[in-house]
């Protein structure tokens, strides 16, 4: 029996950005001394799917939660610039702790010595604010695709 070319054809369903392979969410650290900045990058990392490990508003009290954790998030947002501690003394700080986790840069610049800077230091990438949830995503699905 021949099949016709009328019979639908099985589409798959496409996985959310913010899910693993196994079908469990990434998770994801935000650390940002801005509230607002939190809030919009955290309901962009929702709309994906992705799980929101915790959030900080600077990177010693991001330290002491990542430190009081026997889990570690699958990414970390760093807001570049931060009182108390900047963004890549927070990257120093955290990146002996988080082996495995994809940091990611959140700031309003892109020289280019900074983000070399940003690449020598671990940085799987950076998203210029403000965010645009399409930016955020096609950011996060070139690091996950590419960076180890």
């Amino acid at each position: 029996m021949q099949k016709s070319s009328q019979e639908p054809r099985i589409r798959r369903k496409e996985i959310p950005i913010g899910m693993k392979p196994s079908g469990m969410p990434y998770t994801a650290m935000i650390i940002d001394d801005s509230k607002t900045a939190r809030q919009v990058l955290k309901q962009a990392l929702l709309s994906v799917q992705f799980k929101i490990f915790d959030e900080a508003e600077n990177g010693e009290i991001a330290i002491n939660k990542l430190q009081a954790s026997a889990i570690k998030p699958d990414f970390v947002f760093v807001d570049y610039e931060m009182a108390i501690m900047d963004g890549m003394e927070t990257v120093k700080r955290i990146r002996p702790l988080l082996a495995d986790t994809k940091i990611i840069m959140v700031t309003s610049h892109s020289e280019k010595d900074m983000v070399m800077k940003m690449i020598d230091m671990g940085v799987c990438g950076y998203i210029r604010k403000p965010y645009e949830r399409e930016t955020v995503i096609k950011t996060l699905t070139g690091i996950i695709r590419g960076c180890s």
